[in-house]
């Protein structure tokens, strides 16, 4: 009986000594000590920072807006952080050599991230990571509900989604990480955006609305289209647009350096344009 009771409590000890998981405004914090448990969740993005660091600090807020979002969506995908001022082993075997880096895991296995900054970029390129490539799209209520939730909206209508073309968008849905793609065959959708045949569509919330795709029945054509349509005429160059700018096809731009603080900045912009 006595060997029985020591079993026992030998296997309690065991499965109370899991390390726990505290949370920081929705964002597990994690440490060399709890870090497996956190990759035990199925999809989690995991944040190496620098409390000094200046870029680190302007991501927190949007970190947690995003965790929040995802949280209320209802969504598997976790968001953690890691100091890697006081875990410098774990940081050094994750391979980080700068502030803040970004890894997502699915099942455990690490891709580096490759989305924006913003909480909107975040859980965007994070629902694209773990869903389809390009949303189903049923009737014209979601489709409409689709384009309104987002400032960029690439809507593809095909009724047979073998053709070239279709293939084609799919594959560049499933390319690009930081836009969300959405896919319909429905009736109604096609009469509301006067669509006849199968069509891109590249919704926006600024300069002509939207831009519909003409070029090349390819992946290269498709991609510089989203790319450089995604944008508008006149970016404002910070933190948030930097990749976007700088991290496509684009290699040629013109820069210009306005002072917000004087009163002719409007025109000066209007006329840019």
């Amino acid at each position: 009986m006595l060997r029985v009771i020591l079993v026992l409590s030998i296997i309690g000890a065991i499965l109370s000594s899991k390390a726990e998981i505290t949370e920081d405004e929705g964002v597990l914090v994690l440490t060399k000590d709890n870090f497996k448990e956190g990759l035990e969740n199925e999809f989690i993005l995991v944040e190496f920072y620098a409390p000094w660091c200046g870029h680190c600090k302007a991501l927190a807020p949007e970190y947690v807006k995003a965790a929040e979002s995802l949280k209320k969506a209802g969504s598997p995908i976790k968001l953690a952080k890691v100091d890697a001022t006081q875990e410098s082993e774990l940081a050094e075997e994750h391979g980080v050599r700068g502030y803040p880096t970004l890894k997502f895991f699915r099942n455990g296995v690490a891709v580096p991230y490759g989305g924006g900054r913003s909480a909107k970029d975040i859980v965007s390129w994070l629902t694209k990571k773990t869903g389809p490539a390009a949303k189903e799209l049923e009737n014209l209520e979601q489709t409409k509900e689709f384009i309104e939730a987002n400032d960029v909206a690439l809507v593809g209508f095909f009724k047979d989604q073998t053709t070239d073309l279709a293939k084609v968008y799919l594959e560049v849905a499933a390319l690009l990480d930081d836009y969300p793609f959405a896919i319909t065959g429905d009736s109604a959708v096609e009469a509301e955006y006067k669509v006849e045949g199968d069509k891109i569509i590249l919704f926006k919330k600024f300069d002509d609305g939207q831009a519909v795709f003409e070029g090349e029945q390819t992946v290269d054509a498709l991609k510089k289209f989203v790319q450089t349509e995604s944008l508008p005429l006149v970016v404002e160059f910070n933190q948030d647009t930097a990749q976007k700018i700088f991290g496509g096809d684009i290699k040629s731009h013109l820069l210009l350096f306005l002072s917000q603080a004087k009163g002719h900045f409007d025109d000066l912009l209007n006329n840019a344009k």
